[in-house]
C-alpha cells in the first residue's frame, strides 16, 4: 500500500485552487475575492447515490456492516491502528474488534494533559483505554497514550501558525492548540507508515431539512480534520462500504427529532440518543457522562471546559507565555479575517470559522437520490 494514498479526499476550493486548511483558503480569498467551498470526496459521493433503504434499519444490520468491513480491512492491511477518542463511536469499534478477534496493532489516543498523572483532565478517555489494555497481547498489540511535551506548544508563538497545514487541517481554529491528532499521530508510532491503515471514527451523518426534504451534507468541523491525511479511513464515510452511512442516516431519521433544520446525533435530545446509537449499530460506553454529555463539543471549541483546562495546565507549569501567545493568535486571526465575507465569527477571546457544508445528497423515503 502506497503512503501517498489519500483514502478520503476533501479540500477547500477557491476557483482552481485547493487548500487543506481553511485559513490558507481565506488568505487566497483576500487576493481573489473567491469564497472557499467545502468539497467532499467525489468517489464517496458517487458511491452513496441511489442506494436503496435497507429492509431493516436496526442494530444487527448496521453492526454486521461494520464488523464485516473491519474483517476485510484486517485481511487487506499488514498493520491496523485505531484512533480512540473515548466516545461511543471508537469505543464500539474497539469492542467489536475484541469481540470478533480482529487484531489491532495499535490503539492510540491523544491525551489532553501533559502530565500522565492528571486523571481528571483525561477522564473522558480512561474507560476505553482501560478496556483496550485488558486485551493487549490478544486482540490489541499496543496502547499508545500520546502526551505532548511543553516544547511542542512553542509553535503558538509563530505569527500565523493556524494557517500551517502541518499543524491545522480542516476548518477549525484549535481550542487546545495541539488538537489536530491526525496530523500529529504519525509522528508518535513505531509502526511502518507505508504498511499501516489508521481507522478513524470522527463523525456520524449530518442531515439537512429544507422545505420538507432531507439531505445528507456534512459539516466541515469534524471529518474535515482528515484533509490531506494519508492512509486514514473515516470508517463511517467509506466508499467501499456505502451501505453503512445510508443505514445510519435512516436510523437518525427514524428515531431522531427531525423537526430541526440541521439534524445530527449531537443535536438530539438525551432521551433519544441511546436508541439512535443502538440503531446505528453502535453501543453505549456504559458511562452516562460519556454517552450523554458533549464534553468537548461546544459550538465554540476554545470555550469548552476541556479546552480551558488544557490551557490552564500550561499556566500551572509556569508557561503563561504560551497561553498569552495563544490568545494573541486569536486576535491576529480576528484582525486578518473579520471583514472577509463568510469567514469567521468572533468574541473578545474566541474565534470560530463560519460553518461550511459538503454537497447535498437528497434522501427519499425509500432511497438516496443523485
Amino acid at each position: 500500500m502506497s503512503r501517498s494514498r489519500i483514502l478520503f479526499d476533501q479540500w477547500y476550493e477557491c476557483g482552481d485552487k485547493k487548500f487543506p486548511n481553511i485559513f490558507q483558503a481565506f488568505d487566497y480569498q483576500i487576493k481573489s475575492n473567491i469564497v472557499p467551498e467545502y468539497k467532499f470526496d467525489h468517489e464517496f459521493i458517487e458511491s452513496i447515490k441511489n442506494i436503496k433503504r435497507p429492509k431493516s434499519v436496526n442494530h444487527e444490520y448496521c453492526k454486521n456492516l461494520i464488523v464485516n468491513r473491519l474483517k476485510d480491512l484486517r485481511k487487506k492491511n499488514k498493520h491496523l491502528r485505531l484512533a480512540l477518542g473515548g466516545g461511543t463511536d471508537s469505543f464500539s469499534i474497539l469492542k467489536y474488534c475484541v469481540e470478533y478477534d480482529i487484531y489491532i496493532d495499535e490503539v492510540f489516543t491523544q491525551m489532553i494533559s501533559i502530565d500522565p498523572n492528571n486523571i481528571r483532565l483525561n477522564i473522558e478517555y480512561l474507560p476505553a483505554l482501560q478496556f483496550a489494555k485488558k486485551h493487549i497481547g490478544k486482540s490489541i498489540g499496543n496502547v499508545n497514550e500520546i502526551y505532548h511535551q511543553i516544547e511542542e506548544y512553542e509553535f503558538v508563538k509563530k505569527y500565523d501558525w493556524f494557517s500551517n497545514p502541518n499543524i491545522v487541517r480542516g476548518g477549525t481554529f484549535p481550542g487546545r492548540m495541539i488538537n489536530s491528532i491526525f496530523v500529529q499521530c504519525d509522528k508518535k508510532t513505531n509502526l511502518p507508515l507505508d504498511e499501516t491503515l489508521t481507522i478513524v471514527c470522527v463523525d456520524k451523518p449530518d442531515l439537512h431539512h429544507i422545505d420538507g426534504q432531507f439531505f445528507l451534507s456534512s459539516l466541515d468541523k469534524t471529518v474535515a480534520e482528515l484533509m490531506g491525511c494519508k492512509n486514514m479511513l473515516p470508517l463511517f464515510f467509506d466508499k467501499d462500504n456505502p451501505e453503512l452511512i445510508v443505514a445510519m442516516s435512516y436510523a437518525l431519521l427514524d428515531h431522531g427529532d427531525i423537526s430541526l433544520p440541521f439534524i445530527s446525533f449531537s443535536s438530539q435530545p438525551r432521551s433519544r440518543k441511546l436508541k439512535i446509537l443502538h440503531n446505528m449499530g453502535l453501543e453505549s460506553t456504559g458511562h452516562y457522562f460519556i454517552d450523554h454529555h458533549l464534553l468537548g463539543k461546544n459550538v465554540w471549541d476554545m470555550e469548552t471546559k476541556k479546552s480551558r483546562s488544557a490551557l490552564q495546565q500550561l499556566i500551572h507549569a509556569g508557561r503563561k507565555d504560551l497561553v498569552d501567545a495563544y490568545y494573541d493568535s486569536i486576535k491576529i486571526c480576528t484582525l486578518k479575517y473579520k471583514n472577509l465575507p463568510y469567514a469567521i465569527e468572533h468574541k473578545p477571546n474566541a474565534v470560530q470559522t463560519v460553518a461550511r457544508y459538503s454537497q447535498k445528497i437528497p434522501i427519499y423515503q425509500d432511497s438516496f437520490g443523485s
